[in-house]
């Protein structure tokens, strides 16, 4: 952001922007190890840079940074949100405590529905048409996740406000949730991190 774009920016889009900001250099502390050999990740493509969104989330206070950003992200574009959660167990933490910080429920998305008892396909908060919400991921490649936890938020009826990831390895991500209408607001990229795109 230029000196003259700062002197313009509101003061939730400078929070926003500041909290991102330090949630990067959280990942590329403590989440990222750039590897010689070259490994394949879950979407089937090769890379030598891992990024780990548990291992640097794994202390309370980087969970919450992050947590706060995505609050942040929500902040700044005025958008109001009744629940967050996403695909288990990459979205888990992070939905959690944005739940905490913002004072929203928190939903986790199972991979497929329960084979007993209600067999829900959502766990936690209830949601349906009067629901607003905000997806969560940790990182994400295709954005296969998002897709499939906004798949099942969409069928209870409810309105997915934002989508955001701590990282975005990719492009593909984004062209599919502009598709479907919502918007994506990723805390960091590859482009962040200086790593090739994947897909």
């Amino acid at each position: 952001m230029s000196p003259s774009s700062q002197s313009h920016a509101t003061p939730a889009a400078e929070r926003a922007a500041d909290l991102r900001r330090r949630v990067l250099e959280v990942v590329r502390q403590r989440g990222y190890v750039r590897r010689e050999e070259a490994f394949q990740l879950s979407s089937g493509d090769w890379s030598h840079d891992y990024v780990d969104g548990k291992r640097a989330l794994a202390s309370g206070a980087e969970l919450r940074l992050a947590a706060e950003a995505v609050v942040a992200q929500a902040e700044e574009r005025d958008l109001a949100f009744d629940a967050v959660g996403g695909l288990t167990m990459g979205a888990d933490p992070l939905g959690h405590a944005v739940a905490v910080v913002s004072g929203a429920q928190w939903f986790s998305v199972r991979k497929e529905a329960k084979a007993h008892g209600r067999q829900k396909l959502i766990e936690g908060a209830e949601l349906g048409p009067s629901t607003a919400v905000v997806v969560v991921e940790d990182v994400v490649t295709t954005g296969r996740s998002l897709l499939q936890a906004l798949d099942a938020v969409e069928a209870t009826g409810a309105r997915t406000v934002l989508a955001v990831t701590l990282l975005d390895r990719g492009d593909a991500a984004g062209r599919a949730l502009a598709d479907r209408g919502v918007t994506y607001a990723p805390l960091a990229t590859y482009r962040d991190l200086g790593i090739q795109p994947i897909g």
